[in-house]
């Protein structure tokens, strides 16, 4: 796996088959702690393993990791976008994913999904945070600020109430990536909770 990661980073030919989800890590870790190039590579890379691997005489087509790359270049950023840009909005696409999904298969991952965030390194410490804890947080508000009990203030272009996901013990403090340390808040509310004055008892109101 890491001489993968090695031929990725250069934009080389891979012989060893990855599985869709360790690609989509080091597309992640690539993007983010290399930049936007190394990623081109690493997509690069990777159609030249599914051309070599269907050029062989027991090889077969591979749709998802085609559409994995696609993915990913549908999300490179435009018009000076940044990095961290690009990977707000893929979690923001995987939120909308899991949103899209039954509430009892969501939950059904949620009771075997790691609490602890994987960490991984941009500008400074970021986690890569669970989409089916937001979505289904979202799902069970409703479309109501868990604080303020009043509705959303809008309707999201996507579709959907727009509230936003709030850890009430912060990830950088320690705070778990689970359903039970999170809160649906609106803008206003959510802004409170991280610079309003009431900030310590606000935390314990939610």
């Amino acid at each position: 796996m890491i001489r993968n990661l090695a031929q990725m980073l250069k934009g080389e030919l891979y012989h060893r088959t990855l599985n869709l989800l360790t690609t989509r890590i080091f597309f992640d870790q690539i993007g983010s702690d290399f930049g936007v190039p190394f990623l081109l590579n690493a997509i690069k890379s990777t159609r030249a393993h599914i051309d070599y691997y269907e050029a062989l005489k027991n090889g077969g087509n591979k749709p998802s990791l085609k559409a994995l790359c696609s993915e990913y270049e549908g999300l490179l950023p435009k018009n000076g976008n940044s990095a961290e840009s690009l990977f707000s909005q893929n979690f923001q696409k995987r939120v909308n994913t899991s949103f899209q999904d039954f509430p009892e298969v969501r939950q059904k991952r949620l009771k075997n999904a790691s609490s602890i965030p994987v960490r991984r390194i941009v500008k400074t410490v970021a986690y890569s945070r669970n989409p089916d804890v937001v979505a289904e947080r979202l799902y069970q508000a409703n479309g109501t600020c868990d604080h303020c009990k009043k509705s959303a203030p809008f309707t999201r272009i996507s579709g959907g109430a727009y509230l936003e996901v709030h850890h009430i013990i912060p990830l950088s403090e320690g705070g778990m990536d689970v359903l039970e340390n999170t809160a649906a808040l609106c803008p206003n509310c959510h802004r409170e909770a991280h610079f309003g004055i009431r900030w310590k008892a606000f935390r314990e109101q939610i």
